[in-house]
């Protein structure tokens, strides 16, 4: 089932116009303080931060490189292209900066809010999509680390990968921690696994393996007085 959008409120959004004052940015002010919008234009602009916007509306008929502050692509909030020139390089420089939303010249009283509404919802989805990105290639990189771990532990213990695995997926279980994080204490020397209690159990820590914390030290010695 397909998960319904929320249509957000722009009530209190910091919204910054670009553009040169004629009776398109004159329109789209007004549009936009309907809204209840907080509207600042700045032309001529060079150098543009996001400090003081929470989107970004921006002439593409007139801006040029070094417009903004960031590099091509790379905007911290949602921006709006301002269209009206169809010529390729102007097309071309617009693309480049990858904008949320679009919006045609002549500006009138329709196209704004649909404009802001798939802007943001554009920028969400690409920040959700960044961060699983960089997740993914962190876990990826965290691959090397797992394999280290396993290797260190099937050496110390003469044992095959897959008891070295077990024995990780036990520690990781038991400290509620990733196994990436398990793999890590051992490939900077911070923890050690016990030895096994039997080849057939490699992944149950032995009472007073090295490394054991003090909570499971106390909890064992006060269960051999009951």
């Amino acid at each position: 089932m397909t998960k319904a959008l929320r249509i957000p409120n722009f009530r209190g959004q910091r919204v910054l116009i670009l553009h040169r004052s004629d009776r398109n940015c004159e329109v789209l002010a007004e549009q936009l303080e309907r809204l209840s919008t907080y509207v600042s234009v700045r032309w001529p602009a060079e150098n543009i931060s996001a400090d003081d916007a929470d989107v970004i509306f921006f002439d593409s008929d007139v801006a040029f490189d070094g417009l903004f502050a960031w590099a091509p692509g790379a905007a911290p909030v949602p921006l709006i292209a301002v269209l009206g020139s169809e010529a390729p390089g102007r097309l071309e420089w617009t693309m480049l900066q990858e904008p949320s939303a679009y919006l045609l010249k002549p500006i009138g009283s329709v196209g704004i809010f649909s404009a802001l509404s798939i802007a943001f919802h554009d920028f969400a989805l690409r920040r959700r999509r960044d961060a699983e990105l960089h997740q993914l290639e962190k876990r990826l990189l965290m691959r090397a680390v797992v394999v280290r771990a396993t290797l260190k532990i099937m050496r110390r213990y003469s044992i095959d990968e897959d008891a070295a695995l077990a024995i990780l997926r036990f520690e990781s279980m038991r400290r509620k921690a990733c196994i990436e994080t398990i793999c890590e204490l051992v490939v900077d020397g911070k923890w050690f696994p016990p030895k096994e209690r039997s080849a057939g159990n490699e992944s149950k820590p032995v009472a007073g393996w090295e490394g054991e914390d003090e909570a499971a030290k106390s909890s064992r010695v006060a269960g051999r007085h009951t």
